[in-house]
């Protein structure tokens, strides 16, 4: 009975034995058939797979910001003065000074009639009249979100009338210097002067500012003249640029043959008025422009200019605005 019962025991034993041999090599198999499983990090979270990264194609617009859409740069007929609207790609909207004083009115009517409701950047180049002028309308009428000005002052009623209009409103209010930068998402926006924190001639204080939207770019000069220019040469900035915004309407104290050189525009822009008694532009700067192959838009002649960059190139719509702001007189003018 005991022979029996040992070789029983023995054959349950073998018969175990099998069937856990055979379950082991079943679940090896079977993984070897379902394949790795994803790979886990050390605190047990699931990471993905080098195979799921290089199937994701990279995101051409994410990476491109120039199939965004279009800058427009418009050049706002103001006679002898400045006004400058920036439309950015993905919907910012950025003003450049705003004529003289009585140029408000139709500064205000113009950014209204492109659709805008706010402004998300104010820059007041320098404190001449027929820069700021039309600012402090602009600002009381429109949300801004930053005011931009250089660090310097003015005994004239307009300069304080625009700093009063700054301080009653919520908006930022920021210093301009060179490197200083906008805040846009799709477009470089930066300041490359002034460079010094005095100067004796108050157009030197101007803020230029570069716009850079994919392979084109703009710089505009307010009435920055050869010392700045000298200034931004010296510290060696990339000037180089495709549309020039001549410096202080086209005067021989600006635009010297270094700085064209250096920026080398295939289009110029100057803000002038008609018949103005300075006799602006001077013929000296109109044959610099020439000479170096540089075509040039006046908005005495053509009006209202408007420059749109699809961030390959730019084209420029001489079309004269129907909505035209006042021309000052040159007599309110300095400088």
């Amino acid at each position: 009975m005991c022979t029996v019962s040992f070789f029983k025991n023995k054959a349950r034993i073998k018969f175990w034995y099998i069937v856990l041999v055979s379950a082991f090599v079943v679940l090896i198999i079977g993984g070897a058939i379902a394949g790795p499983s994803s790979e886990t990090s050390k605190d047990n979270k699931p990471t993905e797979t080098k195979t799921a990264i290089q199937s994701s194609a990279p995101d051409k617009k994410v990476s491109s910001p120039v199939t965004n859409g279009t800058l427009k740069v418009h050049f706002i007929d103001v006679g002898q003065a400045d006004s400058i609207l920036i439309q950015s790609p993905s919907g910012k909207s950025i003003l450049i000074d705003g004529g003289d004083n009585e140029d408000g009115p139709s500064v205000v009517k113009y950014i209204k009639a492109q659709g805008i409701n706010k402004l998300d950047a104010v820059v007041a180049t320098h404190p001449h009249e027929d820069h700021i002028g039309g600012l402090d309308n602009v600002i009381k009428n429109f949300p801004v979100t930053s005011f931009y000005m250089p660090n310097v002052t003015s005994t004239e009623k307009t300069y304080s009338d625009l700093i009063k209009a700054v301080e009653s409103s919520s908006n930022a209010k920021l210093q301009v210097k060179s490197g200083v930068k906008l805040d846009l998402p799709d477009l470089t926006a930066k300041f490359l002067a002034p460079n010094s924190s005095s100067y004796k001639d108050m157009n030197n204080y101007s803020a230029v500012l570069k716009l850079t939207y994919g392979d084109t770019s703009f710089l505009l000069t307010g009435d920055a003249e050869n010392v700045s220019e000298a200034e931004m040469l010296k510290a060696g900035y990339n000037l180089k640029a495709t549309l020039l915004k001549v410096s202080q309407h086209g005067s021989n104290n600006s635009t010297t043959s270094a700085f064209l050189k250096a920026v080398s525009p295939e289009y110029a822009v100057i803000s002038v008025g008609k018949g103005n008694s300075y006799g602006l532009p001077v013929q000296q700067i109109l044959d610099r422009l020439s000479s170096a192959g540089v075509k040039i838009y006046r908005t005495d002649e053509v009006g209202t200019i408007i420059a749109t960059s699809d961030g390959k190139s730019i084209t420029l719509d001489k079309k004269a605005s129907s909505i035209k702001p006042h021309a000052p007189s040159a007599s309110s003018v300095n400088m």
